[in-house]
């Protein structure tokens, strides 16, 4: 079970990283929903290339920035984005439409990743991170993020295995006086959760 300690350090940790993260979700969703709108692209059929360009926008933002928060983005051939702080990593995935969070399918490096180290071996500072953007709910909204640690692989439509998920303030001063309130399942929540909140978007996380 994550301790109130250990959530305090993945928080304290992600806090610096909220505004770019933010700032590049941003301006790539404007930027890619532009360009498809513009050439007349609309529909189901262009939804995972909508969100493919939003990554690689966001990722192109992040590049150029000076400051992460203590965070750097780690080389990936497939344009993917994930960064690294000292030991905690993170990968920046799309909600999927049924699940919130991503499963991880059958792919075997991500199955690994999923299956965070137990924090009394390697401590949580080796954590594998996920921040998990949401699309705008309704047009003129805000893409939402949150951060997940997950502790094993689930199914696809299966419920999600984590000890640690939150969403990510835009605000650094939101992140002042947070409490986390560990149950004997070792989910940490600053705040209610529906567990069966589901996001409309394309099928794969990006």
């Amino acid at each position: 079970m994550l301790t109130h300690e250990d959530a305090a350090f993945i928080t304290t940790s992600v806090e610096g990283l909220a505004a770019p993260l933010y700032a590049g979700l941003d301006q790539g969703y404007n930027n890619a929903h532009g360009h498809y709108d513009d050439h007349g692209m609309t529909g189901t059929g262009y939804t995972k290339g909508r969100t493919d360009l939003t990554r690689d926008h966001a990722r192109r933002h992040l590049e150029q920035q000076r400051h992460l928060g203590g965070w750097e983005l780690a080389n990936s051939l497939s344009g993917r984005i994930l960064l690294r702080n000292e030991m905690l990593t993170l990968r920046v995935l799309h909600a999927t439409p049924f699940d919130l969070v991503p499963a991880p399918g059958r792919n075997r490096a991500r199955i690994s990743y999923y299956a965070n180290p137990a924090t009394d071996l390697f401590g949580v500072q080796a954590s594998n991170l996920l921040a998990v953007w949401l699309s705008p709910p309704e047009p003129g909204g805000e893409i939402s993020v949150r951060i997940v640690r997950p502790i094993s692989e689930w199914k696809l439509g299966r419920t999600p295995k984590f000890d640690l998920d939150f969403e990510l303030p835009r605000e650094t001063e939101t992140f002042e006086g947070w409490e986390f309130f560990p149950d004997d399942r070792g989910i940490a929540l600053p705040f209610d959760f529906d567990e069966e909140q589901r996001e409309e978007g394309e099928g794969s996380g990006a």
